[in-house]
């Protein structure tokens, strides 16, 4: 049974953070856009960290 990647937050040294989750393991073109590790405010890359116990509550209510 597929299942999809598990989410993952985005964060930047300027203090901008996005949080990464897939509704499902297909994975569309969108899906691949909210990959890009470019920081839509600063243009610096942003680095790749896990959820912590808030981010995870956040991301139930935020589906």
């Amino acid at each position: 049974m597929p299942l999809p990647p598990k989410a993952y937050k985005l964060k930047c040294p300027c203090g901008f953070s996005k949080i990464v989750a897939f509704k499902s393991d297909a994975l569309s073109p969108l899906d691949l856009a909210k990959m890009a590790t470019t920081c839509p405010q600063c243009g610096q890359q942003m680095q790749k960290v896990s959820l912590n116990l808030f981010d995870q509550i956040f991301k139930v209510f935020k589906k």
